[in-house]
Protein backbone atom coordinates (compact mmCIF):
# COMPACT_ATOMS: atom_id res chain seq x y z
CA UNK A 1 0.00 0.00 0.00
CA UNK A 2 1.49 3.42 -1.05
CA UNK A 3 2.48 5.88 1.64
CA UNK A 4 1.88 8.64 -0.75
CA UNK A 5 -1.97 10.45 -0.36
CA UNK A 6 -3.00 12.83 -2.87
CA UNK A 7 -6.40 15.39 -2.71
CA UNK A 8 -9.06 13.94 -5.02
CA UNK A 9 -11.72 16.07 -3.52
CA UNK A 10 -11.52 19.54 -0.91
CA UNK A 11 -14.16 21.02 0.90
CA UNK A 12 -13.86 24.26 3.41
CA UNK A 13 -16.29 23.94 6.11
CA UNK A 14 -17.50 26.63 8.21
CA UNK A 15 -18.71 26.61 12.48
CA UNK A 16 -22.33 25.69 11.61
CA UNK A 17 -22.82 28.63 14.87
CA UNK A 18 -21.53 31.06 12.86
CA UNK A 19 -24.57 30.94 9.99
CA UNK A 20 -26.68 33.49 8.69
CA UNK A 21 -30.22 33.39 8.78
CA UNK A 22 -30.67 33.87 4.77
CA UNK A 23 -28.49 30.10 4.08
CA UNK A 24 -29.59 27.31 4.34
CA UNK A 25 -29.22 26.25 8.47
CA UNK A 26 -27.08 23.49 10.30
CA UNK A 27 -29.32 20.75 11.42
CA UNK A 28 -28.36 17.61 14.21
CA UNK A 29 -28.98 13.91 13.08
CA UNK A 30 -29.87 11.60 15.36
CA UNK A 31 -30.51 7.52 14.50
CA UNK A 32 -30.09 8.24 10.67
CA UNK A 33 -28.25 7.40 7.93
CA UNK A 34 -26.60 10.57 5.98
CA UNK A 35 -25.47 9.93 2.66
CA UNK A 36 -23.99 12.99 0.54
CA UNK A 37 -22.38 12.51 -2.64
CA UNK A 38 -18.45 14.54 -3.78
CA UNK A 39 -17.12 14.77 -7.33
CA UNK A 40 -13.34 13.10 -7.43
CA UNK A 41 -10.52 15.10 -9.94
CA UNK A 42 -8.39 12.42 -9.20
CA UNK A 43 -8.17 8.55 -9.95
CA UNK A 44 -6.73 5.51 -8.32
CA UNK A 45 -7.11 2.25 -6.85
CA UNK A 46 -8.10 2.72 -3.02
CA UNK A 47 -9.45 5.97 -1.31
CA UNK A 48 -9.11 7.62 2.21
CA UNK A 49 -11.94 9.59 3.64
CA UNK A 50 -11.52 12.76 5.90
CA UNK A 51 -13.99 13.63 8.19
CA UNK A 52 -13.84 16.94 10.49
CA UNK A 53 -15.11 17.81 14.10
CA UNK A 54 -13.20 21.17 13.84
CA UNK A 55 -16.42 23.40 15.30
CA UNK A 56 -18.10 20.80 17.59
CA UNK A 57 -18.17 20.98 21.09
CA UNK A 58 -18.29 17.55 22.08
CA UNK A 59 -16.89 14.52 20.01
CA UNK A 60 -18.61 13.08 16.57
CA UNK A 61 -19.51 9.47 16.72
CA UNK A 62 -20.47 7.50 13.32
CA UNK A 63 -21.38 4.01 14.34
CA UNK A 64 -20.71 3.21 10.68
CA UNK A 65 -19.23 4.64 7.65
CA UNK A 66 -19.34 3.60 4.07
CA UNK A 67 -17.86 4.94 0.99
CA UNK A 68 -19.26 3.54 -2.28
CA UNK A 69 -19.20 4.05 -6.44
CA UNK A 70 -22.55 6.06 -7.27
CA UNK A 71 -22.66 4.54 -10.60
CA UNK A 72 -22.66 1.18 -9.20
CA UNK A 73 -24.08 1.88 -5.82
CA UNK A 74 -21.48 -0.35 -3.95
CA UNK A 75 -20.55 0.66 -0.62
CA UNK A 76 -17.59 -0.64 1.16
CA UNK A 77 -16.63 0.13 5.13
CA UNK A 78 -14.68 2.98 5.96
CA UNK A 79 -12.59 2.28 8.67
CA UNK A 80 -10.85 4.70 11.35
CA UNK A 81 -8.08 2.77 13.12
CA UNK A 82 -9.27 -0.71 12.17
CA UNK A 83 -12.53 -0.32 13.67
CA UNK A 84 -15.99 0.62 12.02
CA UNK A 85 -16.65 3.05 14.74
CA UNK A 86 -15.33 6.44 14.56
CA UNK A 87 -14.87 8.74 17.54
CA UNK A 88 -13.19 12.10 16.37
CA UNK A 89 -12.72 14.72 19.42
CA UNK A 90 -13.85 18.17 19.42
CA UNK A 91 -11.39 20.56 17.21
CA UNK A 92 -10.07 17.52 15.30
CA UNK A 93 -10.95 15.85 12.47
CA UNK A 94 -9.79 12.28 11.28
CA UNK A 95 -8.70 9.69 8.37
CA UNK A 96 -10.03 6.52 7.59
CA UNK A 97 -7.93 3.57 6.92
CA UNK A 98 -7.28 2.88 3.13
CA UNK A 99 -10.34 1.40 1.46
CA UNK A 100 -9.43 -0.50 -1.90
CA UNK A 101 -11.81 0.80 -4.36
CA UNK A 102 -11.20 1.89 -7.80
CA UNK A 103 -12.18 5.47 -9.49
CA UNK A 104 -11.44 7.79 -11.85
CA UNK A 105 -11.01 11.55 -12.35
CA UNK A 106 -14.61 12.29 -12.64
CA UNK A 107 -15.91 9.82 -10.74
CA UNK A 108 -18.88 10.82 -8.30
CA UNK A 109 -18.20 9.01 -4.94
CA UNK A 110 -20.88 8.00 -2.74
CA UNK A 111 -20.48 8.77 1.56
CA UNK A 112 -22.90 7.07 3.85
CA UNK A 113 -22.73 8.21 7.83
CA UNK A 114 -24.55 6.39 10.28
CA UNK A 115 -25.01 7.87 13.46
CA UNK A 116 -26.92 5.54 16.44
CA UNK A 117 -27.06 8.54 19.12
CA UNK A 118 -26.81 12.17 18.03
CA UNK A 119 -24.70 13.72 15.93
CA UNK A 120 -23.93 18.08 15.58
CA UNK A 121 -23.46 19.98 11.99
CA UNK A 122 -19.80 20.38 13.42
CA UNK A 123 -18.16 21.61 10.55
CA UNK A 124 -20.34 22.62 7.26
CA UNK A 125 -20.67 24.10 4.26
CA UNK A 126 -24.25 25.69 3.95
CA UNK A 127 -24.46 25.95 -0.04
CA UNK A 128 -22.86 22.54 -1.54
CA UNK A 129 -24.25 22.44 -4.74
CA UNK A 130 -24.80 19.20 -4.33
CA UNK A 131 -27.92 17.23 -3.06
CA UNK A 132 -27.39 14.88 -0.08
CA UNK A 133 -29.93 12.55 1.95
CA UNK A 134 -30.83 11.42 5.55
CA UNK A 135 -32.76 8.27 6.29
CA UNK A 136 -33.93 6.42 9.25
CA UNK A 137 -31.63 3.60 10.41
CA UNK A 138 -28.41 2.32 9.21
CA UNK A 139 -28.93 2.10 5.65
CA UNK A 140 -24.99 2.46 5.18
CA UNK A 141 -24.75 -0.36 3.04
CA UNK A 142 -28.10 0.29 1.16
CA UNK A 143 -28.37 0.81 -3.03
CA UNK A 144 -30.70 3.64 -2.49
CA UNK A 145 -31.72 5.05 1.28
CA UNK A 146 -35.62 4.31 2.08
CA UNK A 147 -38.05 7.16 2.99
CA UNK A 148 -35.14 9.66 2.58
CA UNK A 149 -35.40 13.53 3.11
CA UNK A 150 -33.06 15.37 1.00
CA UNK A 151 -31.06 18.49 1.67
CA UNK A 152 -28.08 20.88 -0.20
CA UNK A 153 -25.30 21.49 2.63
CA UNK A 154 -22.01 19.76 3.01
CA UNK A 155 -21.72 17.86 6.40
CA UNK A 156 -17.88 16.40 7.56
CA UNK A 157 -16.48 15.95 4.19
CA UNK A 158 -13.48 17.88 4.28
CA UNK A 159 -11.38 15.84 1.98
CA UNK A 160 -10.90 12.67 -0.13
CA UNK A 161 -7.59 11.33 -0.81
CA UNK A 162 -6.21 8.71 -3.27
CA UNK A 163 -3.44 6.79 -4.47
CA UNK A 164 -3.27 8.01 -8.06
CA UNK A 165 0.00 9.56 -9.00
CA UNK A 166 0.36 13.70 -9.50
CA UNK A 167 1.33 14.50 -13.31
CA UNK A 168 -0.69 17.19 -14.11
CA UNK A 169 -1.83 21.48 -12.25
CA UNK A 170 -3.54 21.14 -8.85
CA UNK A 171 -5.02 24.06 -8.78
CA UNK A 172 -7.07 25.61 -6.03
CA UNK A 173 -9.78 27.31 -6.15
CA UNK A 174 -9.68 30.13 -3.19
CA UNK A 175 -12.29 32.44 -1.93
CA UNK A 176 -16.10 33.48 -1.01
CA UNK A 177 -19.56 32.25 -2.39
CA UNK A 178 -18.65 33.25 -6.20
CA UNK A 179 -15.34 30.23 -5.89
CA UNK A 180 -18.17 28.18 -4.43
CA UNK A 181 -20.29 28.75 -6.56
CA UNK A 182 -23.98 29.93 -4.86
CA UNK A 183 -26.76 30.11 -6.42
CA UNK A 184 -25.35 27.73 -9.69
CA UNK A 185 -27.84 24.68 -11.06
CA UNK A 186 -27.46 22.34 -7.88
CA UNK A 187 -25.72 18.54 -9.32
CA UNK A 188 -24.72 20.27 -12.29
CA UNK A 189 -21.24 21.33 -11.81
CA UNK A 190 -21.53 24.66 -12.60
CA UNK A 191 -19.20 26.50 -10.92
CA UNK A 192 -16.32 28.36 -12.32
CA UNK A 193 -14.01 25.41 -10.78
CA UNK A 194 -15.80 22.67 -12.41
CA UNK A 195 -15.62 24.52 -15.80
CA UNK A 196 -12.20 25.38 -15.68
CA UNK A 197 -11.59 21.68 -15.10
CA UNK A 198 -13.23 20.81 -18.57
CA UNK A 199 -11.67 23.51 -19.95
CA UNK A 200 -8.44 22.10 -19.39
CA UNK A 201 -9.46 18.51 -20.17
CA UNK A 202 -10.49 19.87 -23.57
CA UNK A 203 -7.11 22.34 -24.07
CA UNK A 204 -5.09 18.65 -23.72
CA UNK A 205 -3.66 20.07 -20.05
CA UNK A 206 -3.63 16.32 -18.96
CA UNK A 207 -4.11 15.18 -15.14
CA UNK A 208 -5.69 18.54 -13.95
CA UNK A 209 -7.28 18.59 -10.56
CA UNK A 210 -9.22 21.76 -10.14
CA UNK A 211 -10.00 21.73 -5.83
CA UNK A 212 -12.50 24.30 -4.92
CA UNK A 213 -11.95 26.05 -1.66
CA UNK A 214 -14.82 28.63 -1.49
CA UNK A 215 -16.85 29.42 1.15
CA UNK A 216 -19.95 31.86 0.91
CA UNK A 217 -20.09 35.08 2.88
CA UNK A 218 -16.48 34.43 3.83
CA UNK A 219 -13.86 37.65 3.87
CA UNK A 220 -10.71 38.18 3.25
CA UNK A 221 -9.32 40.18 6.11
CA UNK A 222 -12.23 39.44 8.84
CA UNK A 223 -14.52 36.57 9.64
CA UNK A 224 -17.65 36.37 7.61
CA UNK A 225 -19.20 32.97 7.54
CA UNK A 226 -16.35 30.54 8.44
CA UNK A 227 -12.93 31.86 9.70
CA UNK A 228 -11.26 34.83 7.28
CA UNK A 229 -9.08 33.20 4.08
CA UNK A 230 -6.43 35.16 5.75
CA UNK A 231 -6.77 32.86 8.92
CA UNK A 232 -8.00 29.75 7.06
CA UNK A 233 -5.36 29.97 3.81
CA UNK A 234 -2.92 27.71 5.69
CA UNK A 235 -6.06 25.03 6.28
CA UNK A 236 -7.42 25.11 3.12
CA UNK A 237 -4.30 25.48 0.62
CA UNK A 238 -1.39 24.74 1.57
CA UNK A 239 -2.39 21.75 3.55
CA UNK A 240 -2.92 20.52 -0.35
CA UNK A 241 0.98 19.92 -0.28
CA UNK A 242 0.55 18.97 -3.84
CA UNK A 243 -0.92 22.11 -5.17
CA UNK A 244 1.06 23.68 -8.09
CA UNK A 245 -1.38 26.77 -8.50
CA UNK A 246 -4.35 28.71 -6.16
CA UNK A 247 -6.92 30.91 -7.75
CA UNK A 248 -7.10 34.04 -4.88
CA UNK A 249 -10.76 35.56 -5.27
CA UNK A 250 -11.62 37.78 -2.50
CA UNK A 251 -12.77 40.78 -1.25
CA UNK A 252 -16.58 41.79 -2.11
CA UNK A 253 -17.50 40.88 0.92
CA UNK A 254 -15.20 42.96 2.92
CA UNK A 255 -16.03 45.78 0.98
CA UNK A 256 -20.01 45.71 1.71
CA UNK A 257 -19.12 44.88 5.40
CA UNK A 258 -20.07 47.85 7.89
CA UNK A 259 -16.28 48.61 8.71
CA UNK A 260 -14.96 48.54 5.12
CA UNK A 261 -11.80 48.42 4.57
CA UNK A 262 -9.45 50.74 2.15
CA UNK A 263 -8.56 49.34 -1.34
CA UNK A 264 -4.99 49.03 -0.08
CA UNK A 265 -5.65 47.26 2.76
CA UNK A 266 -7.58 44.44 0.41
CA UNK A 267 -4.83 44.92 -2.13
CA UNK A 268 -2.44 44.28 0.65
CA UNK A 269 -4.21 41.60 2.39
CA UNK A 270 -3.88 39.60 -1.73
CA UNK A 271 -0.50 39.52 -1.77
CA UNK A 272 0.34 38.44 1.38
CA UNK A 273 -1.59 35.61 0.25
CA UNK A 274 0.26 35.43 -2.76
CA UNK A 275 3.72 35.63 -1.24
CA UNK A 276 2.84 33.15 1.43
CA UNK A 277 1.79 30.54 -1.92
CA UNK A 278 4.86 31.47 -3.54
CA UNK A 279 6.84 30.95 -0.71
CA UNK A 280 5.70 26.87 -0.77
CA UNK A 281 6.54 26.74 -4.18
CA UNK A 282 2.23 27.34 -5.29
CA UNK A 283 2.20 29.67 -8.11
CA UNK A 284 -0.73 32.78 -7.04
CA UNK A 285 -3.15 33.78 -9.60
CA UNK A 286 -5.45 36.80 -8.39
CA UNK A 287 -8.76 37.36 -9.60
CA UNK A 288 -10.31 41.14 -10.18
CA UNK A 289 -13.68 41.65 -7.99
CA UNK A 290 -16.54 41.18 -10.10
CA UNK A 291 -19.44 43.72 -10.49
CA UNK A 292 -21.93 44.27 -7.83
CA UNK A 293 -23.70 47.75 -8.68
CA UNK A 294 -26.97 46.05 -9.24
CA UNK A 295 -26.77 43.96 -6.09
CA UNK A 296 -30.38 43.33 -4.42
CA UNK A 297 -28.54 43.69 -1.39
CA UNK A 298 -27.73 46.60 0.01
CA UNK A 299 -24.46 46.31 1.87
CA UNK A 300 -23.24 46.39 -2.10
CA UNK A 301 -24.99 48.85 -3.07
CA UNK A 302 -23.24 51.19 -0.06
CA UNK A 303 -22.14 54.42 -1.31
CA UNK A 304 -18.06 53.97 -1.83
CA UNK A 305 -17.99 50.82 -2.23
CA UNK A 306 -17.87 50.85 -6.21
CA UNK A 307 -14.74 53.15 -6.11
CA UNK A 308 -12.76 50.63 -3.50
CA UNK A 309 -14.08 47.86 -5.86
CA UNK A 310 -12.62 49.74 -8.78
CA UNK A 311 -9.23 50.73 -6.78
CA UNK A 312 -8.10 46.85 -5.96
CA UNK A 313 -8.88 45.98 -9.51
CA UNK A 314 -7.12 48.90 -10.75
CA UNK A 315 -3.79 47.57 -8.83
CA UNK A 316 -4.43 44.04 -9.83
CA UNK A 317 -4.06 44.78 -13.43
CA UNK A 318 -1.37 47.45 -13.10
CA UNK A 319 0.91 44.79 -11.25
CA UNK A 320 3.28 42.64 -13.22
CA UNK A 321 4.29 40.31 -9.86
CA UNK A 322 1.40 38.15 -9.39
CA UNK A 323 -0.37 36.33 -12.72
CA UNK A 324 -3.87 38.00 -12.62
CA UNK A 325 -7.25 36.72 -14.12
CA UNK A 326 -9.51 39.55 -14.78
CA UNK A 327 -13.31 38.03 -13.65
CA UNK A 328 -14.68 41.67 -13.55
CA UNK A 329 -13.75 42.31 -17.21
CA UNK A 330 -15.25 38.77 -18.09
CA UNK A 331 -18.81 39.77 -16.25
CA UNK A 332 -19.50 42.99 -16.82
CA UNK A 333 -22.06 44.52 -18.89
CA UNK A 334 -20.52 46.16 -21.95
CA UNK A 335 -22.55 49.37 -21.19
CA UNK A 336 -22.14 49.66 -17.39
CA UNK A 337 -19.18 48.18 -16.16
CA UNK A 338 -20.31 48.50 -12.24
CA UNK A 339 -23.06 45.77 -13.10
CA UNK A 340 -22.85 42.17 -14.23
CA UNK A 341 -23.89 41.52 -17.69
CA UNK A 342 -27.55 40.14 -17.61
CA UNK A 343 -26.94 37.46 -19.66
CA UNK A 344 -24.57 36.40 -17.12
CA UNK A 345 -26.06 37.24 -13.70
CA UNK A 346 -28.08 34.68 -11.58
CA UNK A 347 -30.81 37.67 -11.09
CA UNK A 348 -29.30 38.82 -7.43
CA UNK A 349 -26.85 41.06 -8.90
CA UNK A 350 -23.88 39.56 -6.97
CA UNK A 351 -23.37 35.97 -7.96
CA UNK A 352 -22.97 34.60 -11.71
CA UNK A 353 -25.44 32.00 -13.52
CA UNK A 354 -24.19 28.89 -14.93
CA UNK A 355 -23.04 30.82 -18.19
CA UNK A 356 -21.36 33.78 -16.38
CA UNK A 357 -19.14 30.96 -14.16
CA UNK A 358 -18.30 29.36 -17.65
CA UNK A 359 -17.22 32.74 -18.98
CA UNK A 360 -15.15 33.12 -15.46
CA UNK A 361 -13.71 29.72 -16.44
CA UNK A 362 -13.01 31.34 -20.18
CA UNK A 363 -11.27 34.10 -18.93
CA UNK A 364 -8.13 32.38 -18.22
CA UNK A 365 -5.23 32.38 -19.77
CA UNK A 366 -4.10 28.73 -19.88
CA UNK A 367 -0.30 28.73 -20.23
CA UNK A 368 -0.24 29.69 -16.53
CA UNK A 369 -1.21 26.16 -16.40
CA UNK A 370 0.45 24.39 -19.26
CA UNK A 371 3.83 24.52 -17.98
CA UNK A 372 4.66 23.54 -14.39
CA UNK A 373 8.50 23.90 -14.74
CA UNK A 374 7.72 27.36 -13.23
CA UNK A 375 6.05 26.09 -10.10
CA UNK A 376 8.55 23.12 -9.37
CA UNK A 377 11.03 25.77 -10.12
CA UNK A 378 9.21 27.38 -7.06
CA UNK A 379 8.56 24.54 -5.02
CA UNK A 380 12.79 23.64 -5.18
CA UNK A 381 13.02 27.16 -3.70
CA UNK A 382 10.65 26.60 -1.03
CA UNK A 383 12.54 23.59 -0.06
Amino acid sequence: MTDQWNTAYLAALADPAGTLEFVPQPRSFSAQTVRQAVRLRRGGSSVRLVLSNEYGIGPLVFDQVTVGDAALASHRPALCDGRPRWVIPPGASATSDPVALPVEAGDELLVSCFVAGGAEPAAFLHSAQRTGAVAAGDQTTARHLVDAEEFGSLYWITRVLTDGPVTGPVIVAFGDSITRGDVTTIDRDQRYPDHLQRRLAVAGIRDAAVLNAGIGANGLLRPGIGPSMTERFARDVLIVSEATHVVILAGSNDIASPDRPAAGEIVGGLTRLARRARERGILPVLGTIPPFGASIYPAFRTAGNEEVRRAVNLALTEQDGWAVVDFAAALAAPDNPTRLAPALDSGDGVHPSDVGTRAMADAFDLTIFADLEQSRVARARSG
